[in-house]
């Protein structure tokens, strides 16, 4: 596998995602608390979403360890797509509810879960060792940038007074669209499915001991 000193996708491809979530998690905390007038559901939200990534967590690596890291990230940001455009097309942002809103949340922490892990895996097999130190720093930097921003973004959205939470998730799902479309375009070698079935039970049994 050819090893350069910067990857493109792989350092916009986070960003881009990072910044949907995150203007639509602002966008998220703006609309409940005006839908329900106290923040008892938002609690809920991320109460869920807590148990959703540690339980991701608790199987990513397997995953990330076994199958081609691309593949498991490209259907990951798939997943969120998905979970945005349908979700989008479930609630009705004039009467906000659990139901959707929940869903989505786990929709959302599960793609997480494997997604970021999976693409910092394929940072090594990408980067050549003397520029990974600072190609972690920008990609770091950038996700960091992405979490000042998304608010600043929100709150002018939030001024136009026509966009509602189900054009957040649009733009959501639009972000996870184009990091999608970035993630395929890096060339990355396929893994054998006969090697991963074997690391998978042999990889759950370790990591469950120490559960």
């Amino acid at each position: 596998m050819s090893t350069k000193k910067i990857n493109v996708p792989l350092l916009l491809a986070p960003f881009i995602s990072r910044m949907g979530d995150a203007l639509y998690l602002f966008g998220l905390n703006w609309f409940v608390v005006q839908a329900t007038g106290n923040a008892a559901l938002l609690g809920i939200i991320q109460a869920v979403g807590g148990v959703v990534l540690f339980l991701g967590d608790l199987f990513c690596g397997v995953v990330v360890d076994n199958f081609n890291r691309k593949w498991v990230v490209v259907l990951a940001e798939l997943v969120s797509v998905l979970g945005c455009i349908g979700v989008a097309l479930w609630l009705d942002p004039l009467h906000l509810t659990a139901g959707p809103l929940l869903t989505l949340t786990v929709i959302l922490d599960i793609g997480l879960a494997f997604s970021l892990p999976a693409a910092k895996s394929m940072i090594p097999e990408l980067i050549v060792l003397a520029a990974r130190q600072r190609f972690n720093a920008i990609s770091n930097t950038l996700l960091d940038l992405a979490n000042i921003l998304a608010p600043l973004l929100g709150g002018f959205l939030l001024t136009l007074h026509w966009l509602n939470l189900r054009g957040f998730l649009l733009i959501n799902g639009l972000s996870f669209l184009l990091s999608l479309g970035l993630y395929l375009s890096i060339r990355y070698p396929p893994r054998h499915s006969t090697q991963a079935t074997l690391g998978i039970k042999a990889s759950l049994l370790t990591g469950w001991r120490y559960v």
